[in-house]
């Protein structure tokens, strides 16, 4: 079972700064982009501290192979083709 929702998209986030400027309630808001209330402050917090709509990209380990050394890897190893 998945607990986190899907992301919420930069168009999204645009109309819940926008709803929220008119003076819109979380829960309104909330009922009227189809996310849960508790997300909304989430966005008008992260939008008042960055000035952004776009997502910051996630931490992670880097990868080890290069995206050409990905493409030989998939080439050579028949098991992985998608084509045969």
């Amino acid at each position: 079972m998945d607990l986190k929702g899907k992301e919420i998209t930069p168009k999204e986030r645009k109309i819940i700064i926008k709803l929220r400027n008119e003076g819109k309630t979380f829960r309104e808001i909330g009922k009227i982009v189809g996310r849960t209330h508790s997300s909304i402050p989430r966005v008008i917090n992260n939008y008042t501290s960055s000035k952004s709509i776009i997502s910051k990209p996630r931490s992670g380990r880097p990868s080890k192979l290069t995206a050409r050394e990905k493409r030989y890897v998939f080439k050579t190893n028949k098991l992985l083709a998608i084509d045969e």
